[in-house]
């Protein structure tokens, strides 16, 4: 059996493939040394390729074929023996037609749970860039198992939530007593429902009579804008709310809202007074104690506009520390601040 060193190298390899981290980027930490034994590359093949996850909910076919390729061309070139396993399972992928959508597989230690999402891969489909996990996100998930206790038993309200990795992270690894995951666009809705359909009915749900009255009520008040709800541990809800339907009335449907979570949000300014206009909003009929956003600063004229606009609407803006990669991994080549919001 591989040695507790060796077994950590696997991990590390694995998480990397099931989130589909590029080639160019990947870090195999030495890990040929390793992999002159058949059984060693039986157990990677195993939990990647091979693996039921991957099987069930296929990542991106050309990238299982590029990880497969590059680590048989890299140990036949140092001379070691390749599993037929591997051979097989690039055989099998090199049958496979390529598809638009496919998935990414993020693991959440603090819960012993994996985050699987349906993303599409063109950086654009349908008119909007929703429809994929962006940096901004996973970094903004990291924050959040950082400060679990911001979360628990709070009343959590994402604003664009795209395919759902940050609300997800906080609804399974944070325990929150109810979040709203939003968006406006049709497919990102779609494939929002879909993702959290497909996470939330994995959790057991155990919920007393008292709580599931509640969440029937929300709900009620909530048809017309829900696709999609999950009555468990932590009620989850999928809404349909542009930023200028924030108002009175659909805030009061709401009810109070303790955290309020965006990432990758800000990047057109044309957007910023329909946003401010939803979180003055936000704060005065739901009562929201903080915002925090998640930005990637791809123009930083764009972004500073932006925090001149909200310091404007009597907001107090906080820089906070970006987290180290541990349950997530995201490039650092563009800057990404995470902020939080008060109101004065």
């Amino acid at each position: 059996m591989p040695t507790e060193k060796v077994r950590e190298k696997i991990d590390y390899v694995v998480k990397q493939f099931l989130c589909n981290v590029p080639m160019q980027r990947f870090i195999w930490n030495n890990i040929f040394e390793d992999l002159t034994q058949y059984e060693t590359q039986e157990i990677l093949a195993n939990r990647t390729v091979n693996c039921s996850l991957i099987l069930n909910y296929e990542i991106e076919i050309n990238y299982q074929k590029s990880f497969l390729k590059y680590l048989i061309e890299k140990l036949e070139k140092q001379g070691s023996p390749v599993h037929d396993e591997l051979y097989s399972a690039y055989g099998r992928l090199v049958a496979l037609p390529s598809r638009n959508e496919y998935f990414k597989h993020y693991s959440i230690k603090n819960s012993d749970n994996i985050v699987s999402l349906k993303e599409n891969i063109h950086l654009v489909t349908d008119g909007t860039t929703g429809l994929r996990t962006w940096q901004a996100a996973l970094a903004l998930s990291e924050w959040s198992l950082l400060n679990v206790e911001a979360f628990t038993d709070k009343a959590v309200l994402e604003l664009g939530s795209g395919v759902g990795l940050t609300g997800l992270t906080i609804a399974i690894g944070c325990s929150p007593s109810c979040i709203y995951l939003t968006d406006c666009h049709s497919s990102v809705l779609n494939t929002l429902s879909d993702n959290v359909r497909l996470n939330m009915e994995k959790i057991a749900t155990n919920n007393d009579s008292d709580n599931k009255s509640d969440a029937s009520g929300k709900l009620k008040l909530l048809q017309d804008r829900c696709l999609y709800h999950n009555l468990g541990k932590s009620d989850v809800f999928v809404l349909s709310l542009p930023w200028e339907e924030v108002n009175k009335e659909s805030c009061r449907k709401l009810g109070t809202i303790n955290k309020v979570i965006a990432a990758d949000v800000v990047y057109d300014s044309e957007l910023f007074n329909p946003l401010i206009s939803a979180l003055k909003c936000l704060v005065s009929v739901c009562s929201v104690d903080e915002f925090i956003f998640s930005c990637t600063e791809r123009n930083k004229s764009t972004l500073e506009d932006f925090l001149v606009r909200v310091g404007e609407a009597s907001f107090a803006i906080e820089e906070l520390q970006i987290p180290r990669q541990n349950n997530f991994i995201w490039p650092n080549d563009t800057r990404i601040r995470l902020l939080r919001f008060t109101a004065k």
